[in-house]
C-alpha cells in the first residue's frame, strides 16, 4: 500500500491538473500529501534529521525558498499557498529519500513515468479535444493529459531515457522496447524540439558511459575518450560558426522561438530585486507582460529555470543552487555496483541541468522536476559520505601496524 501511495503522490507532483495554480483542488491535493509524508516521516525524525544536517546547503536553501514569502509582492495569502505547495513536495522528496535506497526511489520514478507514458497516449487516443493542441498555437501536436506539448516532452524524454538504460541492464528487454518505442511517439507527435534534442544528446552520452564501463584497457580508454572530447569540441565549433543555418534547417532561430527575446525583457525585473528576488512565485503571478525588441510576451515563466530562480529567490538562491548543481555533479559515481541506478540517476540530473537552460524546470513547473533534484542530490551526498568513511577506514587499518 505505501508504494502505491507513493506512485499515487509523484503521479499528482507530475500533472499540471493537480498541482499547478492555487486552486481548492490544488491546495487540497497538496495538503493529503503534505500530511501523508508527515504521517510516515513522523516515527523515523532520526533520519530526517540526519538527513537534513548532511546536506545542510539544500536545508537551507529550501528554508530560504519557503521564508522568501516574508518580502513576497505578491498577496500574503497567495504566497502562503504557494510556500505551502512547496513545503508539500520538498516533504514528500525528504520521505522518498529517508524510506526507500537510492534503487527503490529510482524505480518508483520510472514506474510514474511509465504509467503517465500510457495515459499520455490513452488521451490522445480517448479524449484528442482536450490531449491535442487547438486554437492558435501549436495546432494538431500532441499535449496529452501534460498540459503543454514540452511538458510531454519532457516527461517522455526522462522516461525513453529510463528505458533505454533499463533495457541494456538485460531483463524484460519486451517491456522496456515497447515503452521506448511507446515514448518515441510522443516526442516525435509533440514536436518539442528542446526536449528531441535533449533526447538524443542524452541517449548517446548512455551508450558513451555503457561503451566506457566495458573497456578494460586503460590505454583504450584514453584513447576513446580524448576522441569524444574532440568530437564534442568539433560540434560545439560547428553550433556556434553555423548555428543559424543550422536551425533555419529545422524552422527555427538562433533566438530559440523567442526565449532570448524574453530574457532581454526580463533584465530589469531581475536587477530591481537584484539579491533577494521577488518572492517566490511572485514575480509571474501577475501575469507580467514582456516586452522586448517590440514584442509584447503574456508569460508564466521566463522559459529558463535559472532566470526564474534568479527572479524568484535572487542571486543568493540561484548560487546556492548552482553551488548544489556543481557538487553533487563532482560527487558522482558510476561504479560496477547498482551500475544501471546510478547511470539512470545521472542522466535524470543532467536533463534537469540542461533543461532549465532553455526551459522552466525547477520551481515554477511541475513539482516532480523538483523532487527528482532533491532525490538525487541527497542520494549522492549520502554515497559521497559512505565511500570517505570507508576510504577513512580503510588508511585506519593499513597503517596500523601488525603484531
Amino acid at each position: 500500500m505505501k508504494h502505491i501511495l507513493t506512485v499515487a503522490g509523484l503521479m499528482a507532483f507530475s500533472i499540471p491538473f493537480a498541482c499547478q495554480g492555487l486552486s481548492p483542488r490544488v491546495i487540497t491535493i497538496s495538503l493529503l500529501i503534505l500530511l501523508f509524508s508527515y504521517a510516515m516521516l513522523l516515527p523515523s525524525l532520526k533520519s530526517l534529521i540526519a538527513t537534513l544536517a548532511d546536506n545542510p546547503l539544500l536545508t537551507l536553501l529550501m528554508m530560504y525558498i519557503a521564508a522568501s514569502c516574508l518580502w513576497a509582492e505578491q498577496e500574503q495569502t497567495s504566497s502562503l499557498l504557494m510556500v505551502l505547495k512547496f513545503v508539500a513536495f520538498s516533504t514528500f522528496g525528504l520521505y522518498l529519500v529517508t524510506h526507500y535506497t537510492t534503487q527503490g526511489c529510482i524505480r518508483l520514478l520510472v514506474i510514474t513515468l511509465s504509467i503517465l507514458s500510457v495515459l499520455n497516449l490513452l488521451a490522445v487516443v480517448l479524449v484528442p479535444s482536450f490531449a491535442i493542441h487547438g486554437g492558435v498555437e501549436h495546432t494538431g501536436l500532441w499535449k496529452g493529459i501534460s498540459g503543454h506539448k514540452n511538458t510531454l516532452g519532457t516527461l517522455s524524454l526522462l522516461s525513453f531515457v529510463a528505458h533505454v538504460i533499463y533495457f541494456f541492464r538485460g531483463t524484460r528487454k519486451a517491456l522496456h522496447i515497447g515503452f521506448i518505442l511507446l515514448n518515441a511517439l510522443l516526442l516525435i507527435k509533440c514536436q518539442s524540439t528542446t526536449s528531441l534534442v535533449l533526447t538524443s544528446s542524452l541517449f548517446v552520452f548512455i551508450l558513451f558511459i555503457l561503451l566506457f564501463k566495458r573497456m578494460r584497457s586503460i590505454a583504450l580508454r584514453g584513447f576513446f575518450l580524448s576522441c569524444s572530447c574532440l568530437l564534442v569540441l568539433l560540434g560545439l565549433t560547428l553550433t556556434f560558426t553555423y548555428g543559424d543555418a543550422i536551425a533555419s534547417e529545422f524552422g527555427k532561430t538562433t533566438t530559440l522561438t523567442g526565449r532570448t527575446e524574453i530574457w532581454q525583457g526580463i533584465d530589469g525585473a531581475i536587477q530591481s530585486h537584484y539579491w533577494f528576488g521577488h518572492g517566490y512565485g511572485s514575480f509571474w503571478a501577475a501575469r507580467p507582460s514582456i516586452y522586448a525588441n517590440g514584442i509584447r510576451f503574456d508569460l508564466t515563466s521566463s522559459h529558463s529555470g535559472f532566470r526564474d530562480l534568479w527572479i524568484d529567490v535572487g542571486l543568493v538562491g540561484l548560487l546556492a543552487t548552482v553551488v548544489l548543481v556543481v557538487t553533487t555533479l563532482f560527487k558522482f559515481r558510476i561504479g560496477k555496483t547498482d551500475m544501471y541506478t546510478w547511470l539512470t540517476a545521472v542522466v535524470f540530473f543532467l536533463f534537469i541541468v540542461l533543461n532549465n537552460i532553455t526551459d522552466s524546470r525547477f520551481l515554477n513547473s511541475l513539482a516532480i522536476y523538483w523532487i527528482i533534484f532533491m532525490v538525487i542530490v541527497i542520494k549522492v551526498q549520502e554515497r559521497h559520505r559512505l565511500a570517505v568513511a570507508e576510504k577513512a577506514n580503510t588508511a585506519i587499518w593499513s597503517t596500523r601496524p601488525f603484531h
